[in-house]
Order: C-alpha cells, then sequence, then structure tokens
C-alpha cells in the first residue's frame, strides 16, 4: 500500500535497530535490496506514516458531507446499465431465429448457421445475466462502504488500521511530502 516515487517500488515494514534504539521504519524495497537500482529514496518512521494517514483521512472526512453523495454518484453512474433492456433486446433475436428455423428444414448448412447463432445469442443472454448479478453484488458492496462511511466520526484521533484498509489505496511517499490516494478516487497531499 506504500509505494516510493522516485522508482515505483513498493515500501517495506522493517525493524531497525540504529545505535542500540530499536524502532519500526518504512523503505523501499530497491533500497533494502540492494539488487536493484540504487534508490534515494527516505526512510520513513512508522509514527510518521500513521500521523500522515490520519491527517488525510481527517482532512477528507472534514469534507464528508459534500464528497460522499458525490462519490456515491460517481460509483453507482459507472455501473449503471439497464441489462434488463440487452436481455430484451438478446430475447427478440432470439425469437425470431427460432422462427425462422423451421423455414430452413430443407437447407442443411442455413440451418446449422441459424442454431449457432442461437447458441451464441444465449451464451451472450447468460453473461448478461452474470455480469447483472456482479454488478449487483458490487452495489451491495458500495452500500456497505458508504454505511462504513458515515458512521465514521468526524475526527480520528488515532492510527486505525480497519479504517486504512477500508478507505486507502496507496499512499506514495516524496522527499518532502506523502500522496494518500483513497479508494474513491480523492488524492490528498501531506506536506512535512
Amino acid at each position: 500500500m506504500v509505494f516510493c516515487a522516485h522508482c515505483g517500488d513498493i515500501y517495506r515494514r522493517i525493524k531497525w535497530n540504529n545505535r542500540g534504539c530499536k524502532s519500526t521504519v518504512w523503505r523501499c524495497v530497491s533500497r533494502v535490496e540492494k539488487d536493484g537500482p540504487d534508490c534515494p529514496a527516505r526512510t520513513v518512521h512508522e509514527e510518521l506514516l500513521h500521523e500522515v494517514v490520519v491527517k488525510a483521512i481527517n482532512e477528507a472526512f472534514r469534507e464528508k458531507e459534500d464528497i460522499l453523495p458525490l462519490l456515491r454518484g460517481n460509483i453507482e453512474s459507472s455501473l449503471e446499465e439497464n441489462a434488463a433492456d440487452r436481455i430484451v433486446a438478446v430475447d427478440e433475436k432470439i425469437k425470431a431465429l427460432q422462427q425462422e428455423l423451421p423455414a430452413t428444414a430443407d437447407m442443411k448448412n442455413s440451418g446449422d448457421e441459424l442454431g449457432m447463432e442461437i447458441r451464441r445469442l444465449r451464451d451472450e443472454k447468460q453473461a448478461i445475466q452474470t455480469e447483472e448479478a456482479s454488478r449487483q453484488d458490487l452495489k451491495e458492496r458500495i452500500d456497505e462502504l458508504m454505511d462504513f462511511l458515515n458512521g465514521l466520526p468526524c475526527d480520528l484521533i488515532e492510527y486505525d488500521e480497519q479504517y486504512v484498509r477500508a478507505l486507502l489505496e496507496k499512499i506514495t511517499v516524496y522527499d518532502d511530502h506523502f500522496i494518500v490516494e483513497f479508494k474513491s478516487g480523492i488524492e490528498i497531499q501531506i506536506d512535512e
């Protein structure tokens, strides 16, 4: 979930013992494994990363009343597709071909072609129905996410792994700032 702005590689959580002082830090994998290019990315203490995430979540949710309806509208508009109309159109094509089928009983090749086209249309109808079921499942997950977001407190006081996993897509570490990207597509820059 944490990425390097320099090389694009992921950051890894590492237990660090620096001159007897033990701490948890995040470092670019390219820098840690030394077998790739020498990455100049900085080391980030876990406490700082947690502070950045809390700041980003709080900043995003100060705008919650404006953002949530917009987010829901964007997601639902991308899912809106009337599968029922597509299924009716395919059913009409199948019906028309089935009515042509008895007339082509004398012509062997034409009947085979119609039969194959009917099978293809039935497969297409099945694919549309499967797609619609998947879309319904996604809508239910969106409803769950919206309930989760609406239930969030106004300000997050401390780092909470559950919120982070539910809300954030990725965090990009730059030399002097962080870009926190939410699953909704919102990006927030946190300067250090």
